[in-house]
């Protein structure tokens, strides 16, 4: 097999700079699996993320909805009924 040359206008070879990543990574997941704390401290951390960004989301789809249901009040047939809706789900 012949031997690359490194790439001529930035002097870096890419294929040994991938493998060295490569290795880096899996390197950094078996350390990973083999220390419990850390597997522990990555759950938890990565739980508080996802309750943060249900709470976000489930509030902007509230949020998003009263807007709709704001919106809507104008009609003439649901509007009031929806205006009724609207006005219960900001008074609790």
């Amino acid at each position: 097999m012949a031997k690359k040359n490194p790439d001529p206008r930035t002097g870096v070879d890419y294929e040994k700079l991938g493998r060295a990543v490569e290795q880096a990574l899996v390197q950094d997941y078996l350390d990973l699996l083999g220390n419990t704390k850390r597997q522990i401290w990555s759950a938890f951390v990565r739980g508080i993320f996802i309750g943060l960004g249900t709470v976000i989301g489930a509030t902007l789809v509230v949020a998003l909805l009263l807007w709709i249901l704001h919106q809507l009040g104008g009609l003439p047939v649901i509007g009031e009924y929806l205006q009724g809706v609207g006005n219960t789900i900001k008074s609790k």
